[in-house]
């Protein structure tokens, strides 16, 4: 097309008017004022909380005369923290660094709290951990706490003669007998040596001495239950906690692992630390 046919076009005189136009305006119109770097803007859902978090700790609204306060403790706060940040304050601080840790794994594993798992998610969380969830064995048994001096045949030979088992043996605050207990709970009372060596005694016979924490007893084991695996009913609330705590571990240590991938990591080796 000829240089003078395309400058005669319609089409090009309003391509150079738009132009003109819009480099005038450029040039007369004012630039839209930017906030102040300093500025310090509340918005109202933080107001909001401040006073949520009022009435949540005195059982009443702010007055007004409060509010206003907050509002200005809330802005000094603000401005506090600011300051602190432009002269590093919060670099090398060891518990500003862990804060900011936890806020970051919090958030990493708060999708967990959302998730809500059915019964059969659930029973399958017990049957590949059921050790979170069994029920320990219980025993229930007589004891007597025999002195260093007594001969344990013949407290025996008493005992199986129907003596009262608390005519015997040293007096003290251990129970003379316990109902039916669960095994970790007799370990933390008389030891795990204990608590083992009584599981396989046979039932209504005074067998012993068995050594516990306090020193030697006789003892005559009256009931036992073996451990059980109880029905997710009876236990559903316990075990969706169980399983929303793993969720949450996984999903921390997911985001752990993709956070890490975003950075090259360059450690010391061990002997170098350790100086060998």
């Amino acid at each position: 097309m000829p240089i003078k046919t395309l400058l005669r076009s319609p089409l090009v005189h309003f391509f150079v008017l738009g132009a003109c136009i819009f480099l005038a305006y450029r040039l007369i119109a004012p630039e839209p004022a930017a906030p102040p770097a300093d500025a310090i803007a509340m918005r109202p859902d933080e107001a909001v909380r401040l006073v949520a978090q009022f009435t949540a700790t005195w059982s009443r609204p702010p007055s007004e005369r409060e509010l206003e306060d907050l509002m200005q403790r809330w802005a000094l706060e603000e401005a506090l923290t600011r300051e602190a940040l432009a002269l590093g304050l919060d670099r090398g601080d060891p518990v500003i660094r862990q804060r900011l840790v936890l806020k970051m794994q919090y958030l990493a594993e708060s999708g967990a709290s959302a998730e809500q798992p059915d019964d059969a998610e659930l029973q399958a969380y017990v049957d590949a951990n059921p050790g979170k969830f069994e029920q320990p064995a219980e025993v229930a048994f007589s004891q007597v706490l025999l002195s260093p001096t007594e001969d344990p045949v013949a407290i025996r030979v008493a005992l199986d003669g129907g003596t009262d088992p608390a005519q015997l043996g040293e007096a003290g605050l251990l129970p003379l007998s316990l109902p039916l207990t669960p095994l970790p709970v007799i370990g933390r009372m008389f030891g795990t040596d204990f608590a083992a060596a009584i599981t396989d005694l046979p039932e209504d016979i005074w067998q012993g001495p068995v050594r516990s924490g306090y020193g030697q007893h006789m003892v005559r084991v009256t009931g036992r239950t073996a451990a059980m695996l109880p029905p997710l009913p009876k236990i559903r609330d316990r075990v969706e906690g169980e399983w929303r705590s793993d969720q949450a571990r996984q999903m921390r240590e997911a985001f752990g692992k993709e956070l890490l991938g975003r950075h090259t990591v360059t450690l010391p080796t061990v002997d170098e630390v350790l100086g060998k």
